[in-house]
């Protein structure tokens, strides 16, 4: 009777929709496994510029598999969290789902499969192209970036547009850059936030043409850009001393 009563409940049991409600708050977990890689990101970017000063193109080199497998875990943790969610939908709705782990590993693999077969998934990412340009305004701060696709025709650049260094707000350096996570645009805190304060805390993008709202919450500190400004500002400095020294015949 019991070993019966057992198999019963055994082929009774599904996940109910309060446990699904335990899937969507481990999914909310995963910000802080978000911005940890994103501050990895940001030190592998900085690192491989302090490589590419040096010309250690071996160390850069390095850097660059280093970021592309933090790349590699954003996309993983992502994945990740868009299956429990779907699982946790389709519970909701009502699907009997006894074993939760053989669905999570179906969508799970046709996640990884997706990634891993696009040949394309690094060079069109935008944060890796970023940090490519990194890179390469170490040695070339007025060029544009070549195409990081070798199929591309030389004359088209893949997310190599030109970063100004200055504030739109109040032209000068970038001081203590924020980034917005919603158009990533840049400006200076001050100047920003002074616009905000002004504003009553939203204002529209002050670059022309961006239809994006700029509000406290979607200002991220750049380090990378902060980075940048100041090797700017160091090589325009010692372009100035050495230009006080001429010949005279």
């Amino acid at each position: 009777m019991t070993d019966t009563s057992l198999s019963e409940l055994q082929h009774e049991f599904c996940l109910k929709p309060n446990q699904a409600e335990g899937l969507r708050i481990i999914t909310n977990d995963s910000s802080n496994i978000f911005e940890a890689i994103e501050k990895g990101r940001q030190f592998v970017t900085v690192a491989a510029m302090d490589q590419e000063e040096l010309n250690n193109k071996d160390k850069v080199a390095t850097m660059d598999v280093n970021f592309k497998e933090l790349m590699d875990l954003d996309n993983r943790v992502r994945n990740q969290t868009l299956t429990m969610r779907a699982l946790a939908d389709r519970i909701m709705s009502g699907e009997k789902i006894k074993d939760i782990m053989v669905p999570y590993e179906q969508v799970q693999k046709s996640f990884e499969d997706e990634w891993n077969n696009n040949e394309k998934r690094y060079n069109a990412s935008e944060k890796y192209s970023a940090f490519r340009q990194n890179i390469w305004n170490i040695h070339h701060p007025d060029e544009i970036m070549p195409s990081l696709d070798e199929n591309e025709d030389d004359d088209i650049v893949m997310g190599s547009t030109k970063i100004s260094l200055r504030c739109p707000l109040t032209t000068a350096w970038l001081q203590d850059p924020v980034t917005s996570n919603l158009c990533k645009h840049t400006f200076s805190r001050a100047a920003i936030t002074d616009l905000l304060r002004q504003s009553g805390g939203s204002v529209p993008c002050p670059i022309p043409g961006c239809n994006k709202r700029i509000i406290p919450l979607c200002l991220i500190a750049d380090d990378i850009m902060a980075e940048r400004v100041r090797r700017a500002r160091a090589r325009d400095e010692q372009n100035a001393s050495t230009s006080q020294y001429f010949d005279v015949e």
